[in-house]
């Protein structure tokens, strides 16, 4: 593990709300299973992460003042070594923030819009506020949604966790605190899937997570080229990977490239559209994500986190 030293900048910010798009609700955001990185780290109502922004690592919390109607988001940050000015790196970090956490969403839009869809509309009530997250790495976003694959919230979460503390840089804070980055692709490249399996709980994962960096080392093939495409062709690109089928690529392509039309169907989902949708007709997850992607249009992936989130509580 290579280290990166770092001293303490600290500095805060608050985003009001007017600068969100409609309602927030961060627990339910950040604890709903559906992201493209490992989850922040919770202590009470507060949420942690690192993330390397402007070129320095930055340790943020964020915390939510208020309901999910009048609130206020505020966040304290620490910077590492050789940081520009802290405002400067607040700029970074609240443009950081609205991108991951969907603030310019028009989540009352989506409301309103779907507000006769009988099942749908259900959720609405009890997960107000709910936004879907966006990741801001594209390597990040693919491992994780592979690691997703056919695992639990829980252990796939684990074995990203795992694959930090072992491959990751560690980044020491001056207040004592320390954490972990996702590993680069040239470090995951340079392990066998066996190696890979020995520190981490990725069992049969472990392989296409290697392929797949061997492949982005060699520029074999292109995340940033990927994202830019249609919808279409770069699921159709996407599903060439190893340990990458229609789930996988919709998640990346949802969570990590920010396509709203992409709709991950997994077991629940399955079950509930089929279900309350489709009277119980037995379909293959190829046509529910057709249907979702058909129904919903460019809200696909948000009525697949709502239905997602709300059926994981037992609601449905």
């Amino acid at each position: 593990m290579a280290g990166l030293s770092a001293t303490t900048q600290e500095f805060s910010l608050t985003i009001p709300m007017e600068f969100v798009n409609g309602p927030f609700n961060l627990a339910e955001t950040v604890l709903s299973g559906q992201t493209s990185a490992p989850e922040w780290l919770r202590d009470g109502l507060s949420f942690t992460d690192i993330e390397v922004l402007g070129g320095s690592p930055i340790k943020y919390t964020v915390s939510q003042m208020g309901d999910t109607a009048d609130f206020s988001l505020e966040v304290r940050a620490i910077t590492g070594d050789h940081t520009p000015q802290s405002d400067e790196i607040a700029i970074h970090l609240r443009k950081h923030l609205t991108q991951v956490l969907g603030l310019k969403d028009d989540l009352n839009f989506f409301y309103q819009k779907f507000s006769g869809d009988k099942v749908l509309s259900l959720t609405f009530g009890n997960l107000k506020g709910l936004r879907l997250m966006r990741g801001t790495d594209l390597f990040e976003a693919l491992i994780c949604s592979i690691l997703s694959q056919n695992n639990s919230v829980r252990l796939w979460n684990r074995s990203a966790r795992l694959m930090m503390k072992h491959y990751g840089r560690i980044v020491d804070f001056m207040d004592g605190s320390h954490g972990f980055l996702f590993p680069q692709p040239e470090r995951l490249a340079k392990l066998t899937p066996r190696e890979l399996r020995s520190k981490t709980s990725l069992g049969y994962r472990a392989k296409p997570v290697v392929m797949v960096s061997r492949m982005i080392v060699n520029e074999e093939f292109d995340l940033g080229k990927v994202a830019a495409e249609s919808y279409e062709d770069a699921k159709e690109m996407l599903l060439v990977l190893p340990g990458v089928g229609p789930k996988v690529a919709d998640c990346f392509l949802l969570y990590g490239a920010g396509r709203l039309q992409a709709a991950p169907v997994d077991v629940w989902i399955h079950r509930i559209v089929s279900k309350l949708y489709l009277r119980g007709r037995k379909t293959s997850r190829m046509k529910i994500a057709l249907f979702l992607r058909e129904r919903f249009l460019d809200w696909a992936g948000y009525a697949q986190l709502y239905l997602f989130d709300y059926a994981r509580g037992g609601k449905l």
